[in-house]
């Protein structure tokens, strides 16, 4: 993939240029002009009513280690040839061992797939914002552009660093608002699946149900413009096990998946966790 016309300064994984498309197992399906992209999971596709959509903004958010960082890689694996991507990585998470993992545990080919992945590392909220600016302007100049998916993992990091406290809120909201929109749009216009990925926090409300489920940093800002939603919140003692509740879809309601974080990405168990809190998935084969 060619490399965009970004700033210098933040560390970028530029991979070798090739002629040859990657081999993957991802799947998608055309719906007026949309597709959904596969997230290499059963449970997260069926959860988002098909897998991944082109031209909308779906956010995934959790505490540290619930698998966000996993799943954008797993996606970038997955993502049909001859498709690119473009990982706007502002925690330093990208690896590619995880990608050369991933594939391997699947039988694809990691080099190739690397070539097709465009990773920038903004240090801070201001490189973000150029990252996602140029983002913009390269896929929305081209006429034939092959990026069909975006991630910004995670969007609010940097954020929630620069802008502490009750009085920062207002000013912080605007730099969001701006640049979630132009997501929105670059999603819309060139039908690209947007991915961005969130941190959790407490929720507020004294219904005993809402209360039960975290909230994704920068409120309506934030949620107003993802289309769909999911929470991954761990599950009990086990890091591996999580549940995946999606919160907003236009096409389903309230719902949630079991999942078991493996090399290859998620496996799908129904029902891991015994009356006693066994870890009856503990022994699946990954």
């Amino acid at each position: 993939m060619s490399s965009p016309d970004v700033d210098s300064s933040p560390k970028q994984h530029k991979a070798s240029h090739s002629n040859n498309v990657f081999k993957s197992d991802g799947k998608f399906t055309h719906q007026q002009g949309k597709e959904r992209l596969s997230t290499g999971s059963k449970n997260l596709d069926d959860l988002l009513s098909g897998g991944l959509e082109t031209g909308a903004i779906t956010q995934f958010y959790g505490a540290s280690n619930t698998g966000k960082t996993h799943l954008c890689n797993l996606l970038c694996v997955v993502l049909p040839s001859p498709y690119q991507a473009i990982y706007i990585d502002t925690e330093g998470g990208f690896r590619e061992e995880k990608i050369e993992s991933i594939a391997t545990a699947r039988g694809l080919d990691w080099t190739n797939i690397l070539s097709n992945i465009q990773v920038l590392q903004p240090k801070d909220s201001k490189q973000q914002e150029s990252h996602i600016e140029n983002a913009y302007s390269i896929v929305k100049s081209s006429s034939n552009s092959k990026v069909k998916l975006l991630i910004v993992d995670s969007m609010m990091f940097h954020y929630i660093a620069e802008y502490p406290g009750r009085s920062s809120l207002s000013k912080r909201a605007h730099s969001i608002n701006i640049y979630m929109h132009m997501l929105h749009n670059l999603a819309q216009t060139k039908n690209v699946a947007v991915l961005i990925t969130n941190q959790s926090t407490s929720n507020p409300r004294h219904d005993e149900f809402e209360a039960r489920i975290p909230q994704p940093f920068g409120g309506n800002v934030i949620s107003n413009t993802s289309t769909y939603i999911v929470n991954l919140e761990c599950r009990c003692y086990f890091a591996s096990n999580i549940d995946a509740r999606l919160i907003k879809s236009p096409l389903s309601s309230f719902n949630s998946r079991p999942l078991k974080i493996v090399e290859s990405g998620f496996v799908e168990v129904p029902n891991y966790l015994s009356e006693n809190g066994e870890d009856v998935a503990g022994g699946l084969d990954e």
